[in-house]
């Protein structure tokens, strides 16, 4: 099974709830339809696995974790406007530096 790290902007330089739930319903919707459209994958979803900690309060323990998590990836997989994300832009980082393959897809590419 194929353990794939899905990242997205959670908050995108902003503390708008709204832009930040739009966010996480997005990333929802990514990950359920990769669920029924790619069975052999395992999805790792860093906003789902913290999601106990809130979006608009320090992120640099949840930064840290994620970049821990994403250490068990096969791959990482970007989607959004990782550009303005400094989260998104730390991920593909680490991936790059533990040479893990980085693909940016769209939701076309799911949907």
């Amino acid at each position: 099974m194929k353990k794939v790290y899905i990242a997205h902007p959670l908050r995108g330089g902003t503390r708008d709830v709204r832009v930040i739930a739009q966010n996480v319903e997005a990333i929802s919707g990514l990950c359920r339809a990769l669920a029924e459209t790619e069975p052999e994958l395992l999805i790792i979803s860093p906003v789902h696995a913290f999601s106990f900690v809130s979006p608009l309060g320090p992120q640099g323990w949840v930064l840290k974790e994620c970049l821990e998590l994403l250490s068990l990836a096969d791959e990482v997989w970007v989607f959004g406007d990782w550009e303005s994300s400094e989260g998104c832009q730390m991920e593909i980082e680490r991936a790059q530096n533990l040479k893990l393959p980085v693909l940016f897809k769209t939701k076309e590419d799911i949907f």
